[in-house]
């Protein structure tokens, strides 16, 4: 109690002002700093770090300046201050992320109190704890009279296909600069300065070092994709700006927006692009505002307007409206596919405008059931994009147990799900409920094209069964394609490698729900062919990257937990720590 009352009277002497015993303020205060008592206890007992409870005690003092109805700039000079002290980054990035976020912290935190540590697990990450569940579960209306479906039956050799390139967190830094310093002690470098010999960026890009990838790289990218892979289809899944997240504006999004379109319409005139928004489109990131919010500085109309403007060149005008409205859209691609791009952000629990109402933002999911229902009763299959894997712990547990409940539904209409935002190669499984527990469908999640952080600029490639009397639009093969980036840097020669396929690499024909099931499986039961496959695939091979049992137990896990924050998902897989292998930096 005594580190609160503190720490509200070092950062805001008005506020310590008014604190008097007399004071309604006095009794409201008292309410919050009694929680301190807890964070302190848990400190003793060795259950949280001491980083973490001194977040939790910033946290506390925080809401009691917005009930003694602080100004804003009381609040995000505490929010700087706790920043700076708790070495959450350096002084001049925390000054201008809170700058940043000044009109979504302000506004959010005057509407709500949030759990300390919500906030603490936000800024600083899980070893602050798994923050409770302080949203009220509910339940999207879906149709009952669910269809038997029919076995799948592998196409034949012979027939038609289609080759699919998937493109996602990209996350071009505009001011990459070679031979700068690559380990410069922010979210990211390879910007200023002048490295030295151990220490400078690449040409081409950067390992090692919390480094994107310059604007040469990914247009190398799109002319190997253009030249050698030629596809007929290109799934872009979103994150595009680089990661200077604490200084980024509207402008700086939305130039990073246009210049990679033009670039993907110029090498690729006629090949059709389905986009996606990523959590890095936003500025402040993650900042998406449901469409209820429409006051200018703080609404999404800017980016879903832009949007709208430059993705019209490869959608028709019948598939507009909905991204206008809030960056989500349906097109058909031929008679009996469809193709949906959910805007997943409306799931991102680093969305804190979703703290004020997360129940189904914006009413996708409503509007995916409708939709859903449709290509059902038409006999239309449908592809479903996104950004955010709705099975991880980074989408809140309401959207994801509904959008779980609907792919049940719906698994004979979805043929396919690709997803990204990890910047690593993995899936994850879906499947029914209880009793059958029937593998239903599963999420392709993408490696990225940037190397943040220390990964190798990769593009996922996809053939799947193509347009004939009864296609079922399932892949038939998956192929990582990676960039040589040491030889590029050393040689100038840009070397795009094959790094692996699915049926050299596993034996599959086809990749389906069953053969997905089959391969975790297999994973499950020979460790060694886990550790010669996906955990050498998942990092592409990087050096120094041992998986001990723990490790090898939690990617199990991830590979069946379709759906966030289920306690019950992998009650058989013994874990001593429930861990996500992302590789995310706290401004991330």
């Amino acid at each position: 109690m005594l580190l609160a009352v503190l720490c509200l009277c070092f950062f805001s002497s008005t506020a310590c002002y008014h604190l008097t015993p007399e004071s309604e303020e006095h009794s409201t205060t008292l309410d919050y700093l009694r929680t301190t008592n807890k964070t302190v206890n848990a400190l003793l007992e060795g259950k949280l770090e001491v980083k973490c409870v001194a977040c939790e005690v910033f946290v506390e003092t925080l809401q009691i300046l917005v009930q003694l109805n602080a100004s804003s700039s009381e609040i995000v000079s505490l929010i700087t201050k706790a920043c700076i002290i708790l070495k959450i980054e350096d002084e001049r990035v925390c000054s201008y992320i809170t700058e940043e976020f000044r009109d979504e912290f302000v506004t959010v935190l005057f509407r709500l109190i949030l759990h300390p540590t919500w906030l603490c697990y936000a800024a600083i990450g899980p070893s602050c704890g798994e923050p409770p569940d302080i949203f009220t579960f509910w339940n999207v209306t879906i149709p009952g009279n669910k269809p038997t479906g029919e076995p799948l039956v592998r196409p034949k050799d012979g027939l038609p296909t289609l080759k699919v390139v998937q493109l996602s967190d990209v996350h071009i830094d505009l001011q990459y600069t070679p031979w700068s310093v690559k380990k410069c002690g922010e979210p990211l470098c390879c910007r200023d300065g002048k490295g030295l010999k151990d220490d400078e960026a690449g040409f081409w890009g950067s390992m090692n070092a919390p480094c994107d990838i310059p604007l040469r790289t990914y247009k190398n990218a799109l002319e190997f994709i253009s030249q050698q892979i030629k596809p007929d289809v290109i799934f872009w899944t979103g994150d595009i700006p680089a990661h200077d997240v604490w200084k980024q504006s509207r402008a700086d999004q939305l130039q990073h927006i246009q210049v990679t379109a033009d670039l993907m319409s110029q090498y690729f005139p006629d090949t059709r692009v389905y986009p996606s928004l990523g959590n890095h489109e936003s500025s402040p990131v993650d900042s998406f505002p449901p469409p209820g919010v429409t006051t200018d500085h703080l609404s999404n109309n800017w980016l879903n307007n832009f949007v709208q403007k430059v993705w019209s060149r490869w959608l028709p005008p019948e598939s507009l409206s909905t991204i206008g409205y809030a960056g989500y859209y349906a097109v058909q691609y031929s008679e009996r596919l469809r193709i949906i791009s959910l805007n997943t952000q409306y799931c991102d629990n680093l969305n804190f405008w979703l703290y004020l109402n997360n129940r189904d933002p914006a009413n996708m999911l409503a509007w995916l059931v409708a939709e859903l229902s449709w290509a059902e009763g038409a006999g239309v299959k449908v592809i479903i994009l996104g950004h955010i894997p709705t099975g991880r712990s980074d989408c809140m547990k309401a959207f994801s147990w509904n959008y779980y409940r609907i792919i049940d539904r719906f698994e004979s209409t979805v043929v396919g799900q690709y997803m990204g935002h990890t910047h690593q190669d993995h899936f994850s499984m879906m499947y029914s409920e209880e009793p059958d527990h029937h593998p239903t469908a599963f999420q392709f999640i993408s490696p990225s094209l940037t190397t943040y952080s220390n990964l190798r600029p990769s593009i996922r490639v996809y053939t799947l069964d193509g347009i004939h009397r009864k296609s079922t639009f399932r892949p038939l093969k998956s192929e990582t394609w990676l960039l040589d980036l040491d030889r590029a840097n050393e040689k100038n020669e840009t070397v795009w490698e094959l790094e692996y396929d699915s049926q050299s690499a596993y034996n599959m024909t086809w990749l389906v729900p069953d053969t997905m099931h089959q391969l975790y499986k297999t994973f499950q039961q020979d460790r060694g062919f886990f550790e010669k496959t996906f955990w050498k695939f998942k990092f592409h091979d990087q050096p120094n990257m041992p998986c001990d049992d723990n490790c090898y137990r939690n990617n199990l896990c991830e590979m069946i937990t379709g759906r966030s924050r289920d306690p019950n998902i992998c009650k058989d897989i013994s874990l001593d720590k429930q861990e996500e292998f992302f590789l995310r930096h706290n401004m991330c």
